[in-house]
């Protein structure tokens, strides 16, 4: 039987890779939070990576929009989008993993499309930029947060429920799972901060989302995780499922770190043995 060893929780805003590079006070700050959650990943010596994320209409289209999808294939290039500093790479998966994934959501009633030839945006590439320094094969599994009607709080806790189950076919196998994302965030909306390219529309929101995971209140969270208070959080707060089937997949695991700000829409997380 597969063991998760290890689970974390990132945003993955494109301009911090680049940012962390510079000789900042700013730079050093998301840096630092980066390498308190990759400590976590690093010290669980995970062989393979499950990056639990919603899709920015780059890999997907309007047209052909899957609630769920997982990668089943080989590689990957990325970023399929802008990242400034994070030139086009070729990401190592595992298709071994994603198949098992996939079949085994599929045999518990979800209705995963299986990606066998696909580009990452930056919701995969920046994780992946700060959580693995290993070069460890990866399999992105995609959760509609972008698009209404999304699944709900408790379908996407079940998915994790569902994961951690179908991972009982990989005996040996050490895992580490991230979701990506923030809980509260507009991008491309009316609620947009003046002079920048996001805003933050319900901090009270995001800070109960970290509050809750940090007391290990999934039951809470996923009651209050309604599709009014997605709306509410911003045209991208369905980020936040990622995050829910994650924190459901770490059930057997501790919280060894959570930094949340006063007024942010994000948190650093991590999850470990107890």
């Amino acid at each position: 039987m597969a063991e998760i060893v290890a689970v974390a929780g990132v945003p993955h805003t494109p301009g911090f890779p680049a940012l962390a590079r510079t000789d900042t006070a700013a730079g050093a700050d998301v840096a630092q939070r980066y390498a308190a959650v990759d400590e976590v990943v690093e010290r669980a010596d995970a062989d393979v990576l499950i990056v639990l994320t919603c899709d920015h209409i780059n890999t997907f289209t309007p047209d052909m929009w899957p609630t769920f999808a997982i990668a089943t294939g080989d590689g990957a290039l990325g970023p399929s989008d802008e990242v400034p500093g994070v030139p086009p790479t070729a990401y190592a998966l595992d298709a071994g993993v994603g198949a098992t994934l996939h079949r085994g959501l599929v045999g518990q009633d979800f209705d995963p499309v299986a990606l066998r030839g696909h580009s990452v945006d930056h919701s995969v590439v920046v994780p992946l930029h700060f959580l693995n320094r290993r070069g460890l094969p990866v399999v992105p599994v995609y959760l509609n947060g972008m698009v209404a009607p999304r699944p709900s709080a408790e379908r996407c806790r079940r998915l994790g429920r569902v994961l951690r189950g179908a991972l009982e076919g990989l005996p040996g196998r050490r895992i580490a799972v991230v979701a990506s994302g923030s809980f509260s965030l507009e991008v491309g909306g009316p609620r947009m901060l003046p002079d920048q390219l996001y805003g933050v529309p319900r901090p009270g929101w995001a800070r109960t989302v970290a509050d809750r995971l940090h007391r290990g209140d999934l039951d809470g969270l996923v009651a209050q995780t309604t599709e009014r208070r997605i709306e509410e959080a911003g045209t991208v707060a369905g980020e936040v499922l990622p995050w829910i089937a994650a924190a459901e997949m770490a059930a057997d695991l501790s919280v060894a770190h959570m930094d949340h700000r006063h007024g942010e829409g994000h948190a650093f997380a991590a999850w470990g043995p107890a």
